[in-house]
């Protein structure tokens, strides 16, 4: 019997598209699959790195795709307009082919979504963050199975279709896991120092920005921080820092590609509070202070931060309520008291749910190998 191929999507933004690929790469390793295809948007990230998706997916395709135009009646109806138009570009690559689909949410997921109902073949999507889209509320009346990230994110779903699997996590990340903190800070030629991890999301984030300067200016020279600004707030930030001189160690970096490796030797985080950087901390088991993006669709980066602060490894601040003295007064206590940065930790990790790989793959197998009726 033929494998049938497995198609995907996710992108629009890194949440959407690193656990999509995290899970292509671990079927593609896992080679149950006639081959893996992928369906994207060529204006974002997805687009930025192709050669990720070179690496992975046998056939691919970027369209041009339009983002969700709103709530109304009008808006709906431009939408699945938009939809049914960027499925019908989808056809030459899957017409034909038995397969199966596994959509990863975001705008950028509906067309494959609705191809492969119009198809008549099994769907399944991944939810990654504690308040779903629009866009999967809407594919989950046709999915097989609803894959959710966050506890309680069930009750946007039909019940029977949900199973808790945690979120797809890149190997490069578990790799980093495994080495120990000494090889690291090796690699990269720095002292041990007590590591703060500032990150404002793949775009950046001023309010932070502004934050991990006046940490800087406050904090003693024991401690480093590693200031990830964000593309195009990278020189605003330079600038911050000569006006307003850092009294510990500062490193900035507009962008990272292996992330893992500033995670491992990470004592201390300030971030957004994406599902997928968020899971990246609980995984390293990192302490961190969460301030979520204010604009989130749902406010679902405040319920993603809520999920881990409320099970004791993080702290949380909506940015209007952002109080830098207070957030200093926590660093300070972690940095003086480690064995409070160290049980904090371990709460942080308490909270991630491992394993969403195998999970997956074992629902799309139950599929595949007909133990469900197609």
């Amino acid at each position: 019997m033929e494998k049938p191929l497995l198609a995907l999507a996710g992108g629009g933004t890194g949440g959407h598209f690193y656990p999509m690929l995290a899970f292509a790469g671990y079927a593609k390793k896992k080679n149950t699959f006639g081959g893996l295809v992928f369906v994207g948007d060529k204006n974002r990230i997805e687009g930025k790195k192709e050669h990720l998706l070179k690496e992975i997916f046998d056939r691919y395709k970027l369209l041009k795709m339009e983002r969700f135009k709103g709530k109304n009646l009008l808006g709906i109806t431009l939408s699945f307009l938009q939809t049914l138009g960027a499925a019908a570009k989808i056809s030459p690559l899957l017409r034909g082919k038995d397969f199966v689909s596994l959509t990863f949410g975001g705008y950028t997921s509906a067309p494959l979504g609705l191809y492969t109902r119009l198809a008549g073949k099994p769907l399944f999507i991944h939810e990654q963050n504690a308040i779903p889209g629009m866009g999967n509320r809407y594919l989950s009346k046709f999915a097989k199975k609803v894959f959710i990230t966050f506890p309680g994110s069930e009750k946007f779903f039909p019940r029977k279709k949900v199973v808790l699997t945690g979120i797809p996590l890149r190997e490069e990340l578990k790799f980093y896991k495994s080495l120990s903190r000494e090889e690291v800070l090796k690699d990269l030629g720095w002292e041990d120092r007590f590591n703060i991890l500032i990150l404002g999301g793949s775009l950046g984030a001023r309010s932070i920005n502004h934050l991990a300067v006046y940490l800087a200016s406050k904090l003693p020279e024991g401690v480093r921080l590693i200031h990830i600004t964000g593309e195009r707030n990278f020189r605003e930030v330079e600038k911050l820092y000569s006006e307003t001189p850092p009294r510990c160690e500062v490193k900035t970096l507009p962008f990272v590609e292996e992330m893992g490796k500033l995670l491992r030797i990470s004592d201390f985080t300030v971030s957004r509070a994406g599902a997928s950087t968020s899971a990246e901390l609980a995984f390293f088991g990192i302490p961190t202070v969460f301030i979520p993006y204010p604009y989130a669709a749902y406010d679902h980066q405040y319920h993603n931060a809520l999920y881990y602060a409320e099970g004791g490894g993080a702290y949380l601040f909506r940015e209007e309520d952002l109080n830098p003295q207070k957030v200093l007064e926590i660093v300070q206590n972690h940095y003086r008291d480690r064995k409070l940065n160290s049980q904090k930790g371990k709460l942080m990790e308490a909270r991630f749910i491992p394993e969403a790989e195998e999970k997956i793959l074992k629902h799309l197998l139950e599929v595949i190998n007909q133990k469900e009726p197609l």
